[in-house]
């Protein structure tokens, strides 16, 4: 009869706990008949800003955001907060509030980079009074010549009781582990959704070549001047190979 009602218990308390919560919102700026994505070759992540108190913290995200950008291999190269931060102190900026257009431009100019990812740290820890654990982090790349955000994403995730914490027989997950999961969604969405965009960007552009291909079919070409030869005609294929060579993702 025991072993019956510690059954009917256990089932109640694992109904009422539920699941880990996680989710993920972002933004794409639309592909447009010019290269915006397939140019984006370099970024540079800039130190994460907090909201939330400690010193470790947006460190800690920053860190864990940087080794999954990495393990993506979304771009040929990535450069790391700590450099960036060297010309940060030259620009004298102490977080990125300071940040303007004129300012990413430089900062482009001087890292290589194509974009800049900026971070803030929102939630990081346990509610209060509670043993839930709670991570949210939101996270905007920045076009370095025209001053755009080419894709926002912000993720939130948080842990759950366990059976196993309610009897006392394990612990329930820490907070990095939990932030780790909420940055490893984060980053394979801007992984996939920023490969989509160059596609569909490469795409509009052959698309583009293709439309003036046929007007100029349908024209006539202009006779050329006496005693001097017409201009040799770029053949379609060697312009569709020149678009693709252009904007090739990795």
């Amino acid at each position: 009869m025991r072993r019956m009602l510690w059954a009917v218990g256990a089932i109640a308390l694992a109904t009422m706990m539920g699941c880990a919560g996680a989710s993920v919102k972002t933004y794409a700026k639309p592909p447009a008949g010019q290269r915006q994505y397939g140019k984006v070759k370099k970024v540079a992540v800039l130190p994460f800003d907090s909201v939330v108190e400690g010193a470790q913290a947006p460190r800690i995200a920053g860190d864990l955001f940087l080794q999954e950008l990495l393990n993506r291999g979304t771009f040929d190269a990535v450069e790391e907060p700590r450099y960036v931060n060297e010309l940060m102190k030259k620009l004298k900026l102490r977080n990125t509030e300071g940040l303007d257009r004129e300012i990413v431009r430089k900062m482009g100019e001087e890292l290589q980079a194509q974009a800049l990812i900026l971070g803030d740290l929102l939630v990081f820890g346990q509610e209060e009074n509670s043993e839930i654990v709670e991570f949210a982090l939101q996270v905007n790349m920045i076009d370095t010549e025209s001053g755009d955000i080419l894709w926002s994403g912000r993720t939130y995730a948080k842990s759950s009781t366990t059976l196993g914490e309610i009897l006392g027989v394990n612990q329930g997950p820490s907070p990095n582990d939990v932030a780790a999961r909420g940055v490893a969604r984060l980053v394979a969405r801007l992984d996939s959704e920023f490969r989509a965009a160059r596609e569909a960007e490469v795409q509009r552009m052959l698309e583009a070549a293709k439309a003036a291909e046929l007007a100029g079919e349908e024209g006539a070409p202009a006779p050329a001047e006496e005693g001097k030869p017409a201009e040799p005609e770029v053949a379609p294929e060697k312009q569709t190979e020149e678009i693709l060579l252009q904007v090739k993702p990795k």
